[in-house]
């Protein structure tokens, strides 16, 4: 009897683990638009152009059905340098966010201060979160894998990202795209709810393993870390 009732205690544990989590999908349940960009300010003036943003941008994309996520964050060793990940249902509600009035006041606002502009249309691989929650440490990463090894490390890296945001309670995102013209360049996100959350998983044995599987594969590999941040969950897909 007491197998049973622990047994049926871990079902219920694994239930309560994955029911907080979802991956991004559009109603059909294809892959969404995503792309990565990467924004440069003039020496000092990123806190200008944030603010840009949240005074003229924020409430506009907020209402935009097809505008699903803009995960945006500042480099740790370079201020005037932010990476925003962007999630979009189609080409065309990318194209309806893109045309805004709202868009378009921005764009002609920041233009003194902006440095550099690069978009890099990718696909994705694994798009997983957790329902709702706020996320505070953000690592991303750009591994270059030889095209021999390629489906091996998208299937081991696929797994882990949806097993850390299903299983680990801090891990409140775990992103992994491919380039669409260099397919065996990934870049990934990962969202932590604290710098306690992103310690505990990197130091987990699940970690360790996922790394002892993927290391031997990987040609070369850039981690980049961000300032502290505020990042709330989009619930609209």
């Amino acid at each position: 009897m007491k197998k049973i009732f622990l047994l049926l205690m871990g079902v219920m544990l694994m239930m309560t683990a994955t029911a907080d989590a979802k991956s991004v999908r559009t109603p059909e349940g294809n892959f969404p638009r995503v792309q990565w960009a990467v924004v440069e300010s003039t020496d000092g003036t990123m806190p200008q152009m944030i603010e840009m943003g949240a005074r003229i941008l924020a409430a506009t994309s907020a209402k935009e059905k097809g505008t699903y996520a803009l995960y945006g964050v500042i480099e740790k060793d370079n201020p005037n340098l932010m990476r925003l990940l962007e999630i979009y249902e189609s080409d065309e509600a990318y194209r309806i966010h893109s045309t805004s009035p709202a868009f378009q006041q921005y764009r002609a606002e920041r233009l003194p201060i902006l440095a550099g502009l690069k978009i890099l249309p990718v696909n994705g691989i694994v798009l997983e979160q957790k329902n709702r929650g706020v996320g505070t440490v953000v690592q991303t990463r750009r591994f270059e894998i030889s095209p021999a090894n390629l489906a091996a490390f998208q299937k081991i890296i696929s797994d882990e990202a949806v097993r850390a945001v299903r299983e680990e309670v801090g891990v409140m995102g775990a992103f992994v795209t491919a380039e669409q013209p260099r397919p065996n360049f990934l870049h990934t996100m990962i969202i932590f709810s604290d710098a306690a959350a992103a310690q505990k998983y990197f130091s987990s044995g699940a970690y360790k393993n996922f790394r002892g599987q993927v290391d031997s594969l990987i040609q070369t590999e850039k981690v980049i870390d961000y300032q502290p941040t505020k990042i709330v969950l989009s619930e609209k897909f």
